[in-house]
């Protein structure tokens, strides 16, 4: 991580040994005001500093942020420049390695992707979009717990609609994914008087997804961002099925396997991640569709590390200006915490749907 900017559109790195910044920050207020009800997005922006992509900045910044009651957050800001989700966990969970004393245990990454993703073919720069028709925007977690996905698991399996094979088993993710969607989908539904466009985009990693010799463990960027489009407008038919919306989120990760897994060539890898990482962003910046986008941080074992005063309590991302829900292994490991970024009116609503919070605690 150590290093510095040193052109101006940020694709290129001078390793002189300037290692991330560390900043440390006290906090005027109790933690239980971050841990209980929905969360300040104000106050989490305020516990992590944004690095930017200019000369002489750092690549990552880490804020260590006091309570009044000794209670303590630890916020990682990464620049996308240089990694992803997966680099991001991987960073955190050698750091909680090292601190327990285990530098033997420590990952050693790979760095092969500077030759995968050359410097002419960077990851388009991502700048938070303005806030669509001015409308605020809130975060509220839910959490699943692992009995109510097997339930979920058991309503998508059973339904005489679902185009999944009787012997597959869907995913946490995507059951999750789907029930989440269905309900959003049904409030623009009600908004709108009819079922209008929308867009479900997926973050996918891809290190596992290609046939390219590329290590579990490199670091950097191979994050591709999938889509699934409703087409145009049509007729209400009413809520969406379950099952349905099911097929939908399965449909997105499994065409991500067959897509990216018969690429071989290098060139051609590069353009399809930084073309669909453009769409998302295009897609994101504008209100012509309703878009949903889904980032699973799930199987990275973030609630795992401790840095020698025990393992986390709270993890969340922090704030953006659309639709974007965060998926995050609960602290059994078992169930989902849910980080839903959605409008103030459709918070509300979503609050108030049945078959919604029906599977949350």
């Amino acid at each position: 991580m150590a290093g510095r900017y040193i052109e101006d559109d940020g694709c290129f790195i001078d390793c002189n040994d300037l290692g991330v910044e560390l900043v440390h920050a006290k906090v005027n207020c109790q933690i239980d005001q971050l841990l209980h009800g929905d969360p300040d997005m104000d106050l989490i922006d305020r516990l992590s500093k944004f690095p930017s992509n200019v000369v002489g900045n750092p690549l990552v910044v880490i804020q260590v942020n006091t309570f009044e009651c000794d209670g303590l957050v630890i916020g990682v800001r990464f620049t996308r420049k240089i990694g992803d989700v997966c680099t991001m966990a991987m960073f955190i969970n050698s750091w909680a390695t090292a601190c327990q004393g285990s530098i033997d245990s420590v990952v050693c990454p790979s760095f092969e992707f500077s030759t995968l993703l050359p410097v002419k073919e960077s990851v388009p720069t991502y700048r938070p979009p303005p806030r669509i028709d001015n409308e605020e925007f809130v975060m509220s977690r839910f959490k699943f717990s692992s009995n109510a996905i097997l339930k979920l698991k058991a309503l998508a399996r059973d339904d005489t609609k679902n185009l999944m094979s009787k012997t597959s088993q869907p995913s946490r993710v995507e059951v999750v994914s789907a029930l989440i969607s269905r309900a959003l989908i049904d409030i623009d539904r009600n908004k709108h008087g009819k079922q209008t466009a929308f867009v479900v985009c997926m973050m996918v990693n891809l290190r596992e997804k290609i046939n390219l010799a590329i290590p579990a463990d490199s670091f950097g960027n191979l994050s591709a961002v999938m889509f699934a489009r409703s087409g145009q407008p049509v007729a209400d038919k009413g809520k969406l099925e379950f099952s349905g919306m099911v097929n939908v989120i399965h449909d997105i990760i499994s065409d991500a396997k067959t897509k990216y897994a018969t690429i071989l060539d290098k060139e051609k890898l590069c353009s399809m991640v930084v073309n669909s990482q453009t769409e998302f962003i295009k897609n994101v910046s504008t209100d012509e569709e309703f878009v949903i986008a889904f980032s699973s941080w799930c199987r990275y074992r973030l609630y795992e590390n401790d840095f020698g005063w025990g393992k986390p309590v709270f993890i969340s991302n922090t704030s953006v200006n659309f639709r974007l829900i965060v998926l995050i292994d609960d602290e059994a490991g078992g169930g989902i915490n849910a980080c839903i970024t959605i409008k103030k009116d459709e918070m509300i609503l979503l609050k108030q749907d049945p078959e919604f919070v029906a599977f949350t605690l």
